[in-house]
């Protein structure tokens, strides 16, 4: 019977691992009030969806209170630091008076040394509560602790906080991840530690993320930092981490890029050569190929190793030499050392 042929020829391959997921912050906070207060001032900047930066102020509370504690405490250490240079001066008069008229060594209530020590720790202690009251003061202004979004806003001008008191919920742009679920066997396509640790940046495999927003198709380049540590027992999935730098920069991403977002990804793995791609069709058994002898055009059912299926072709990384001539046309009668003629 005559056949159709096809020559052929090896390449290199990078194996790109497709997976999808939701956008998440890599930075999330709850902002709480480290002191007590009516709110004086709350910015526009804490709008639920609002942007800020880091240092600015989101909301002041009343600091009347914490301004006149501060004026007391300074009173109550100069007066201390009064109290201090009498003990300092009385002792040191003990001192000079013993040494013209006292014999032998004199005792530490002789020279009023306690009295001396009590003055001293009274100034220390009025100096540490000054400056407890002034870090209260400073903390009526609540400020951001990083460039980021509001999420949810949960106070208003007029509302008496305390600690412990949720004011919102904020969350960092400096970088998005996205969890991506891939099978276990695809694991062994990506040099990734599986320890959880994190990537090195020059070793972080690229991925690229695609999903619509407004209303047109979009991609971000990112890249994987790493694997969490536990597969999941129902699905069987390993979780990878994926991760893009700074997501609102239009001038390295064609648009933003929002939490809570769809997005499928492509994962560069492992780059592989001398591989042969063929169509899954001519897979016989799953495992084997048939070849033409060129020397007597007889067939020849040849073993290989598939790597991996990609849609509807084979990898093939064993079995299978350059220039080999592999037969195209299914007979209804084939078998190893069948006699044809090529087409």
């Amino acid at each position: 019977p005559i056949v159709k042929t096809k020559n052929l020829t090896s390449e290199s391959v990078v194996i790109n691992i497709e997976s999808q997921g939701t956008i998440i912050p890599r930075t999330e906070s709850q902002i709480f009030p480290e002191i007590s207060g009516k709110v004086m001032y709350v910015s526009s900047k804490l709008d639920e969806g609002s942007s800020f930066k880091k240092g600015d102020i989101l909301l002041k509370i009343d600091s009347r209170d914490y301004e006149l504690a501060i004026k007391s405490a300074e009173a109550n250490l100069a007066a201390a630091k009064t109290q201090y240079s009498i003990a300092q001066a009385e002792s040191e008069s003990a001192k000079e008076e013993w040494d013209k008229l006292g014999k032998g060594e004199a005792t530490d209530l002789t020279l009023k040394k306690p009295q001396f020590e009590q003055a001293k720790s009274a100034v220390e202690a009025a100096e540490a509560d000054l400056e407890r009251l002034k870090r209260n003061l400073e903390k009526t202004d609540i400020k951001a602790p990083y460039d980021g979004l509001v999420r949810k806003k949960y106070v208003d001008i007029g509302t008496v906080i305390a600690p412990g008191y949720l004011i919102a919920n904020i969350y960092a742009t400096d970088y998005f991840e996205v969890k991506l679920p891939i099978s276990d066997d695809e694991l062994a396509f990506i040099e990734i530690p599986m320890d959880g640790s994190d990537i090195g940046v020059d070793k972080q495999p690229k991925v690229v993320l695609t999903g619509t927003f407004g209303g047109k198709s979009t991609l971000w380049e990112g890249s994987i930092v790493r694997i969490e540590s536990e597969i999941d027992p129902k699905s069987r999935m390993a979780t990878l981490i994926g991760r893009v730098t700074d997501p609102y920069n239009t001038s390295l991403h064609s648009s933003y890029l929002r939490i809570g977002q769809y997005v499928n990804a492509k994962i560069s793995g492992k780059k592989y050569n001398n591989l042969f791609q063929i169509d899954r069709e001519f897979l016989r058994d799953g495992n084997s190929v048939i070849l033409i002898d060129r020397s007597d055009s007889t067939l020849i059912f040849q073993k290989v190793g598939v790597l991996r299926f990609l849609n509807e072709r084979a990898l093939i990384y064993k079995g299978l030499k350059n220039n080999s001539l592999m037969c195209l046309t299914s007979l209804d009668i084939m078998y190893d050392g069948m006699k044809i003629q090529l087409k």
